[in-house]
C-alpha cells in the first residue's frame, strides 16, 4: 500500500507543480482571475499562490504524507473559493491551470477537487519515500484514467448539457 500511496502522491505532485508553472507563466490573466473571485491584494497572490503549489509539489515528492495533508487544506481552500465563486455568479475561468482553461467556473472544477482531493486522503497514507513497484504504478495509472474519464465526460455534460444523447426518433438529426 505504501506503493501505491507513494504513487499518487507523485501524481498530485505533477499537478500541482503543472498548477503552478501554468499560473507563473501567465501572472496576468491569474491577477485578473484572483480579482473577478474578489480575493485580497491579487497581484500579490498571483505569485505566492503558484509557488505554494511548487513549493507543495516539492513536498509531495519528498514528505508525502505530511505534504499530502497541506494539500488536502489547499483543496479544500481552493474547493471553498469555487464554491463561493459559482454561488456569486462569477462568470471566469477558475484560472487554475493557466490559461489552459476559458470556461467559467461549474461543477466541474468542483468534482475535479474532489477527485484531488481523494488523492491526497490515499497519498496521506504514505510515511515515506518508496520505490514504486510495477503493480502500484500500473493501479495507479489505471485510477488516474478513470477519474480522467469522469472528467472528460463532466466537461461533455458542461458543453452540451448532457453527457450521452441518444436519438432513437429513427429520423434525421
Amino acid at each position: 500500500m505504501d506503493a501505491v500511496a507513494y504513487c499518487v502522491a507523485l501524481v498530485l505532485a505533477t499537478t500541482f507543480a503543472w498548477a503552478g508553472v501554468a499560473k507563473l507563466r501567465d501572472r496576468g490573466t491569474t491577477e485578473r482571475t484572483f480579482r473577478a473571485f474578489g480575493l485580497p491584494a491579487p497581484a500579490g497572490l498571483a505569485t505566492a499562490v503558484p509557488v505554494a503549489e511548487l513549493g507543495l509539489a516539492a513536498g509531495l515528492v519528498l514528505v508525502p504524507g505530511w505534504a499530502a495533508v497541506v494539500a488536502l487544506a489547499v483543496l479544500a481552500g481552493f474547493t471553498t473559493l469555487l464554491v463561493r465563486a459559482l454561488r456569486a455568479g462569477v462568470d471566469v475561468g477558475c484560472g487554475c491551470f493557466g490559461t489552459a482553461r476559458s470556461e467559467p467556473v461549474s461543477f466541474v472544477e468542483l468534482v475535479r477537487n474532489g477527485v484531488l482531493a481523494l488523492a491526497a486522503v490515499i497519498a496521506a497514507t504514505a510515511p515515506r519515500v518508496v520505490v514504486p513497484t510495477l503493480e502500484s504504478v500500473v493501479a495507479v495509472t489505471t485510477a488516474a484514467a478513470v477519474a480522467a474519464l469522469v472528467l472528460a465526460l463532466c466537461e461533455v455534460r458542461r458543453a452540451t448539457g448532457a453527457t450521452f444523447r441518444v436519438d432513437l426518433s429513427g429520423g434525421p438529426g
